[in-house]
């Protein structure tokens, strides 16, 4: 069999002809590769300085995806590349400036400019700087382009494994994690930050509970078990709608439990305290017999304030436990007797 290198050309392209290429639709961002826009503004600055410098840049891949018989244009998808190629379109676009915080030079003549605010030597530096472009046939199968894509980010730091499993799967499990986190949970209660939305690293957050809901709480939360899972859910998934209703039924238990509780509210942007309190409304959804949810909103709300607050209970009994809960909390958080425990404790302390 043919190894990949021999679909590929290597070929040189100014940014004027990839910019047209994204304005009119012939380049397409393809999601299954990368889902979410990764880099921030300072990134997007020193790539911008770097192409004004006359220093090289990263290459790019394209994958071409078909040609129109009619009109002989060929449409490619970026297979590698979406982070240089979004930031010069955006900085062209004029929707960011060469700011301080990702320059070198900060004291440059650029420094501080919109693409329209460049002089004409500069910006048509920036139009003429030739990319160096691996376009890659369309006779190469999209499996062998998801291996191609993996090789090259999988020693790549820009990348990290829950970006790297949207590239390799793109079945019902991870479709139906990335579907609860536009639940409106989340940004109710601040449970992810604007960094964890960027690297998706919620969607690898929401694929562990999910795991405990398939499998319980004895199930590894290891990089390599959310691995396995998906790999096991990606083609077939019959009981996605079950969990998902599951999911959304706990969401709307630790909705009455956390709102207005000021000590909940901080505790559970904490991922560690969600997962235990996550596995706490599931196990009050299964129990039989009937509970005040206001109570126990009440008592949590207490049992968080004397952890934030690090106070003694002034019950030897619940200070014990507490001290013990810490510990559980802040070393081996992971480990799924420390997650066990947890979960024990806050059952026994509530009473239920």
């Amino acid at each position: 069999m043919s190894t990949p290198i021999k679909y590929i050309d290597v070929e040189s392209r100014p940014v004027k002809w990839l910019v047209d290429g994204l304005k009119n639709g012939h380049i397409i961002v393809d999601n299954s590769f990368q889902r979410r826009y990764v880099w921030v503004t300072k990134d997007r600055v020193a790539l911008i300085e770097t192409i004004l410098l006359g220093y090289p840049v990263p290459e790019v891949y394209l994958w071409q995806n078909a040609t129109d018989p009619e009109t002989g244009d060929t449409v490619f998808s970026i297979v590698d590349g979406q982070q240089r190629l979004g930031s010069v379109l955006s900085f062209i676009n004029d929707e960011f400036k060469l700011t301080a915080l990702g320059l070198d030079n900060k004291d440059a003549d650029y420094a501080g400019k919109l693409f329209s605010e460049l002089s004409p030597d500069q910006k048509s530096l920036i139009w003429k700087y030739p990319f160096s472009i691996r376009f890659i046939e369309e006779s190469l199968s999209k499996e062998n382009i998801v291996k191609l894509f993996l090789r090259l980010n999988r020693t790549n730091t820009t990348l990290n494994p829950q970006e790297l499993r949207n590239a390799e799967f793109s079945g019902q499990f991870i479709n139906l994690a990335e579907e609860i986190s536009k639940h409106v949970f989340w940004e109710d209660f601040k449970i992810f930050n604007s960094s964890d939305i960027r690297r998706m690293l919620d969607i690898q957050f929401i694929s562990t509970l999910l795991i405990f809901i398939r499998s319980g709480i004895e199930e590894e939360t290891t990089q390599s078990a959310i691995n396995r899972i998906y790999d096991l859910y990606n083609e077939n998934y019959p009981e996605a709608a079950g969990d998902k209703d599951i999911f959304f039924n706990i969401l709307n238990v630790l909705t009455e439990i956390i709102q207005d509780q000021e000590h909940t509210t901080e505790i559970v942007k904490k991922k560690t305290h969600f997962y235990t309190l996550f596995i706490y409304a599931y196990y009050l959804m299964t129990i039989d017999k009937t509970c005040d949810l206001e109570v126990v909103s009440s008592q949590l709300n207490e049992w968080y304030g004397y952890y934030i607050k690090n106070a003694d209970f002034g019950n030897a009994y619940h200070t014990k436990l507490l001290e013990e809960y810490k510990t559980l909390s802040q070393e081996g958080v992971q480990k799924k007797v420390n997650r066990q425990r947890r979960f024990e404790i806050i059952k026994e302390y509530i009473g239920l």
